[in-house]
């Protein structure tokens, strides 16, 4: 596949005019929805970091059986449970977007208030209760486990 930008992509799929035209947008520039998995892609950062599913789970606060079947695949999590899992895992903001993005679940948004407390507590390494704290302390609304 090669390696376009997002706005590059945009461009030529904006400038496709015929359905032989998608055909081969899709075969040349695409890959199924399942390559894009909160599963696959959780699997690849838990291994680039080293890190046990079972201590993952233990630190995001979620219910053991629940974190497993989430990270199993055999539930697709929201918005909060791929945060408090990602902020257990110790991600990167930059990781955590990716994850939110590929599980088609909005992304953080820095003019947000209750995202810019979830910014921070990624940025600054904060554990889940920590975070939930500083949600709490601003009234907004805590992290859904």
């Amino acid at each position: 596949m090669d390696e376009k930008s997002t706005d590059q992509l945009f461009d030529i799929l904006t400038s496709t005019h015929s359905p032989k035209g998608l055909d081969q947008y899709i075969i040349c520039h695409t890959q199924p929805d399942a390559a894009f998995s909160f599963k696959r892609a959780f699997d690849q950062l838990l291994q680039q970091h080293k890190l046990k599913r079972s201590e993952v789970i233990r630190r995001s606060g979620l219910e053991r059986t629940y974190g497993y079947q989430l990270l199993n695949g055999r539930k697709q999590p929201g918005r909060d449970k791929i945060l408090a899992l990602s902020i257990a895992a110790g991600f990167s903001l930059q990781e955590v977007q990716q994850l939110l993005k590929r599980s088609k679940e909005g992304a953080l948004y820095p003019r947000s208030s209750r995202d810019a407390v979830l910014i921070y507590g990624i940025e600054h390494h904060l554990d889940v209760l920590r975070v939930n704290e500083m949600l709490a302390d601003t009234g907004e609304p805590l992290l859904r486990l």
